[in-house]
């Protein structure tokens, strides 16, 4: 039979260790749970009042530029219009003061 396990509030210092040791793993990826149809409703839901609020348009750009605003955006994990949008708020901030 097996035995309770104790809650971790509950532990000594070395049995949370070993309880959480598999976490310890810096390739630990944990399991990946399908969402419920509840959940995809309502994600799909906030999705569309996102996107009702917002254009779609077509820019000329440099391929220099959207290299750069691309690589900018990866690595501070946003996305390309996100970068976009804040700079247009900023340069319309400063142009209106």
């Amino acid at each position: 039979m097996r035995q309770k396990q104790k809650r971790w509030s509950e532990m000594t210092t070395e049995e949370l260790a070993a309880a959480t040791r598999q976490f310890d793993d810096p390739n630990y990826v944990p399991v990946a749970r399908k969402p419920t149809r509840r959940a995809l409703a309502q994600l799909h839901r906030v999705q569309r009042k996102a996107a009702a609020s917002r254009f779609r348009i077509a820019l000329l750009l440099e391929q220099d530029v959207v290299k750069r605003t691309d690589d900018y955006a990866t690595s501070h994990g946003i996305t390309f219009s996100d970068v976009v949008t804040s700079a247009l708020r900023n340069l319309i901030g400063k142009k209106s003061a």
